[in-house]
């Protein structure tokens, strides 16, 4: 990193969480199913510092304002806390009274509740997204997959939590709880060896990496977002041309999600990822003006990132026609399919009354 962004876009992933399924093992999660562990906070606080660093140098305000930066969350507590404490760490104390002890601050963070969350978990509104999952499960290369582990899938089936199903995406709760429980060096649920334990979370990788490496599946996770990030730098954009100045204009946005938002992205624009990405990763869209030579630089914790059309830098207008391009041409097609249930496409949404207003 040579140059100090003049605007940055921040995707990230949460921090380390417990099982989103606690099944018999609620005793070694006294937070609660699915929620951030206390190293899942502090990775995002850590993150937070790093982001500052790397990419800002000593060129952001230490305290935040509204003209600085805004901060949007997927509907879920570990996204919206992870988005909390990595502000804490892009933000350093303050000597000045900030109303709270040791000037500890409260950016706001804009979250929708899932049920209504357009913009990070839009597929929960489209029956097609379901529609190609299932789809997936009778591919070819998912019946070789079974086939694989036709030993195993029955006992794991039983041990799963939707009984009767015999589909490798109903095993995701199981496996999310054998794969945490192994990185935090605890018990496997019974019935389950350590050989199946390093199994099931290859299969984990694969079915996941699968799911949303499927063009059709990462438009319906990722389009409303790209589209989001389009209007951000088509803003900030505006606010250069006129202002000439990056600190008259807004330096950062956050965008706090899970690993499918990222993968997501990441198949849109022509790189799919083999394997989930890790908590608190982060990947960065630079903008540096250069004088009204506006180019982009993309990084995947904070390491050069290449795409097709983008291989380590590009022109702002270049980054502009990828995402543009990586859209669904007929949203209603890839959302509601044969139901028509939505009649245009998902706007981000944004609180009435808030500063983040697009």
């Amino acid at each position: 990193m040579t140059n100090p962004a003049d605007y940055l876009i921040s995707l990230v992933r949460h921090g380390d969480r417990s099982p989103r399924d606690l099944g018999g093992m609620a005793r070694y999660w006294p937070m609660g199913a699915g929620q951030l562990t206390p190293g899942g906070l502090e990775q995002e606080y850590l993150l937070g510092k790093k982001i500052r660093s790397h990419y800002f140098s000593e060129t952001l305000p230490d305290s935040w304002s509204p003209k600085i930066s805004q901060h949007f969350a997927k509907g879920l507590d570990r996204t919206i806390q992870s988005a909390s404490a990595l502000l804490q760490g892009i933000y350093p104390r303050q000597t000045r009274n900030m109303g709270l002890p040791d000037g500890i601050q409260v950016p706001p963070v804009y979250a929708s509740p899932l049920a209504s969350d357009d913009l990070f978990s839009a597929q929960r509104l489209c029956p097609g997204y379901l529609h190609r999952v299932q789809a997936l499960e009778k591919s070819a290369d998912w019946l070789r997959k079974k086939e694989q582990y036709r030993d195993q899938l029955v006992s794991w089936f039983e041990l799963g939590e939707e009984s009767g199903s015999e589909d490798l995406y109903s095993l995701i709760p199981l496996i999310d709880q054998i794969a945490i429980h192994r990185m935090h060096n605890l018990p496997m649920p019974k019935g389950i060896s350590l050989q199946e334990a390093i199994e099931l979370e290859e299969l984990l990788n694969w079915v996941v990496s699968r799911i949303v490496a499927n063009y059709e599946i990462a438009q319906l996770i990722g389009a409303p977002l790209a589209k989001a990030m389009i209007k951000d730098f088509k803003r900030v954009q505006q606010c250069l041309e006129e202002k000439g100045s990056c600190h008259a204009c807004q330096r950062w946005t956050l965008y706090s999600a899970s690993d499918s938002n990222l993968l997501a992205i990441m198949t849109m624009l022509g790189a799919p990822s083999d394997r989930i990405v890790d908590y608190a990763t982060h990947f960065g869209v630079q903008l540096n003006w250069n004088d009204g030579r506006p180019e982009i630089a993309l990084s995947l914790n904070h390491e050069p990132f290449s795409i097709p059309g983008c291989v380590g830098h590009c022109s702002l207008d270049q980054w502009l026609v990828l995402l543009e391009q990586s859209l669904p041409d007929d949203w209603d097609y890839f959302c509601a399919r044969d139901r028509g249930a939505l009649t245009s496409y998902p706007e981000p949404y944004v609180p009435s009354g808030s500063v983040a207003s697009r």
